[in-house]
């Protein structure tokens, strides 16, 4: 199994039957009294999340630009993060671009790239910006790899840290209902 695939394997529970229409595939004892989970017990998982931004991150992966609310609210948590630290690091603002919106951009290609990985392989560095909305007249390459890339490192240390806190909430939450529904 590659590594994308592990990173989101957890998700793949939430998104069987996670709707009220669904068919339900479970294995069940028919005879037993027993239910058989459903989306509401699914949806749980989400709800037992700890912040906004695991559950919105876990909205984003499971129904996709469905989700628009979700993906805004990720995008400008992680845009807070590179204006709070370039703020913090005395960074002055970029002559052709205001910090608000490279760090709104930069936010949508660190979502977008992480959540399809085979978005990386297709785009060069400069092919990343333009992915981005930020214009070689508005910022070089050069400026951006010696000024602004780690900030969008710390936006994808931020997602990942969301996405793996959120795996391992879907996982603990599936345990304990599959535990209790045997009881």
């Amino acid at each position: 199994m590659n590594s994308v695939a592990e990173k989101f394997e957890p998700f793949e529970w939430l998104t069987k039957g996670i709707t009220a229409k669904s068919p339900n595939f479970e294995p069940q004892a028919h005879g037993t009294g027993e239910k058989p989970l459903n989306y509401e017990d699914r949806l749980g998982a989400i709800a037992s999340m700890e912040t906004q931004l695991e559950k919105s991150v876990t909205s984003i992966i499971i129904f996709g630009i469905k989700s628009e609310i979700d993906y805004r609210c990720v995008q400008s948590h992680l845009a807070a993060i590179m204006q709070s630290n370039a703020l913090t690091d005395g960074r002055r603002e970029p002559e052709k671009i205001k910090i608000s919106e490279l760090a709104d951009l930069m936010a949508r290609m660190v979502i977008d790239f992480s959540l399809n990985p085979e978005l990386e392989a297709n785009f060069t560095k400069q092919g990343r910006l333009y992915y981005a909305g930020v214009r070689s007249w508005q910022m070089t390459l050069k400026a951006y790899d010696c000024t602004w890339k780690q900030y969008e490192n710390l936006m994808v240390i931020a997602l990942e840290s969301a996405i793996d806190s959120a795996a391992k909430a879907i996982e603990a939450y599936r345990k304990k209902t599959y535990k209790e529904s045997k009881n």
